[in-house]
């Protein structure tokens, strides 16, 4: 079988940067490769209206973005984090005390980048953050690997080049919208009792409506042998959200589903890779104790419609029956779903119909190359300036 290497231009978000982005090394399609930038966010060696060194506390940055928000409206603002570890969260659940809140303002014709002085690695944090009623920033290059974030409330939020073990969106006291997650990286398996890797969720009459996901990569979660819990690797839910668009990402499942949507409207897949069932358990094995009877749900969904698939691979079930595929273009799946695309067609390779069988190490190698500490320093080598 030979599945598609994700190949083509990269996302356009660098056309809309200064010239002093740094050219992106020429490195593998699916997951973080230095490709990305979240959109209107200077590039870290650009012309700044205001440089600033702060504390490693979210206090300190907080501070920073109200002072660039009332005396540089307009400017270009880099804050950049001197090394430390930010004070231990106090969660990331859904009514958490926020780390960071009501900073930052809409409209600006810049994003105000908040990111590490001395580059990805060396600002590091412990427990969850939320980040509530933020506007306007760009968070770049945190290294939170053990930590659950929560994006809560929040208007044009970027998150960056960072590691993170949870990366959750909520919508229950504002509408969230304009979020970008850019080359976030979710590497580790994690064996847990009861929790989705990520959760888009919507309450009290709320709505989430455009979040992205660039270059990003999700490691699978699996739950204890004998578990009834739930624990898929993205879940959205609650209503009421609308344009969601995932390219250059690659999604392992977890112990339930993939994606799941509930009354989701509009879901595009470009370039980006769905391994469901057990075919990346050659890279995140089953531990004795774990729960290992896995289906393929790899995109599943109640009255989601508008989904579109182009340039990707899904190696598992579409429930087609509740997701309503809009068109499908040079797509590879392991076999037909239920239900035609409205548009295009998909190329289907049974040799992975079986959800058992593994993807081969050397297709991982070559087209989402394992995003260890190393690869990761040097991909994101450009915030060290």
């Amino acid at each position: 079988m030979t599945l598609p290497t994700g190949g083509g231009a990269s996302i356009s978000l660098l056309d809309e940067l200064p010239t002093q982005t740094p050219e992106p090394p020429a490195l593998a399609a699916y997951g973080p490769n230095g490709a990305h930038w979240p959109a209107r966010t200077p590039a870290v060696d650009a012309a700044f209206d205001w440089v600033v060194d702060v504390d490693p506390t979210w206090a300190a940055i907080a501070a920073a973005i109200t002072t660039a928000t009332t005396q540089h409206p307009n400017g270009k603002v880099k804050i950049r984090v001197k090394p430390g570890v930010l004070p231990t969260g106090a969660g990331a659940g859904s009514s958490s005390k926020a780390a960071i809140e009501n900073v930052g303002a809409a409209g600006r014709p810049w994003r105000i980048l908040v990111t590490p002085r001395d580059g990805w690695g060396t600002v590091t944090g412990a427990g969850g953050y939320a980040i509530r009623g933020v506007k306007g920033v760009s968070f770049v290059g945190l290294d939170l690997i053990d930590s659950a974030v929560l994006v809560r409330d929040s208007q044009d939020v970027a998150l960056g080049w960072s590691t993170f073990a949870y990366l959750n969106i909520t919508a229950n006291g504002a509408a969230v919208t304009g979020v970008e997650f850019v080359e976030c990286v979710l590497p580790n398996q994690l064996d847990i009792d009861n929790a989705d890797r990520m959760a888009f969720r919507v309450a009290n009459g709320h709505s989430i409506n455009g979040v992205t996901m660039s270059g990003c990569y999700v490691a699978p979660a699996y739950k204890p042998a004998g578990s009834t819990m739930h624990c898929d690797t993205l879940q959205v839910s609650g209503g009421a959200v609308s344009n969601i668009a995932f390219t250059d990402s690659i999604f392992f499942q977890s112990s339930s589903q993939i994606l799941q949507f509930e009354q989701t409207q509009g879901v595009a897949f470009t370039r980006t890779a769905v391994l469901g069932g057990r075919r990346g358990s050659g890279r995140y094995p089953f531990g004795a104790d774990r729960h290992v009877n896995i289906g393929q749900n790899s995109v599943w969904g109640k009255t989601t419609s508008g989904v579109t698939f182009a340039d990707s691979v899904v190696l598992g079930s579409i429930n087609s029956r509740d997701v309503i595929v809009s068109s499908a273009s040079n797509t590879v799946v392991s076999h037909m779903p239920a239900v035609a695309p409205l548009q295009g067609s998909y190329t289907v390779d049974s040799q992975y119909a079986n959800l058992e069988t593994p993807v081969p190490a050397a297709w991982f190698d070559a087209n989402c190359p394992m995003p260890s500490r190393a690869r990761l320093a040097q991909v994101w080598a450009a915030l060290a300036v």
